[in-house]
């Protein structure tokens, strides 16, 4: 049913997924803030998914996956704050996109606009 599972919808699913581990990853960052020898962990997924969408559009966009990075670099908890707000900011953003995605779809089914 490509219709209802459209490229856009399953594009917005992975960015959710992504942000979900990467609040889970801020998370651990902050947990072990204090812990000897360990490292900054990051997720990488914008950059390349606009690589991807620059280089073959939709297919390459949907093959593209988050990547877990980890840095020489000790753990600042105001960066690590900062990038969980952010993070928040972009889950209400798809959020927002995948509400509007199925309202227009009901709307198509139904006829009723709300």
């Amino acid at each position: 049913m490509k219709f209802i599972d459209s490229n856009h919808s399953q594009l917005l699913a992975k960015a959710m997924d992504t942000y979900t581990l990467r609040q889970r990853v801020t998370a651990a960052n902050i947990a072990n803030a204090d812990t000897p020898g360990y490292n900054k962990t990051s997720v990488k997924f914008e950059d390349e998914l606009q690589r991807a969408q620059l280089k073959g559009g939709a297919r390459e966009m949907m093959q593209t996956n988050p990547v877990i990075v980890e840095s020489d670099q000790k753990v600042v908890i105001e960066d690590e704050l900062l990038e969980m707000s952010d993070t928040q900011i972009r889950v209400n953003v798809v959020t927002r996109s995948l509400r509007h995605h199925f309202e227009l779809l009901r709307n198509g089914i139904t006829g009723v606009n709300r």
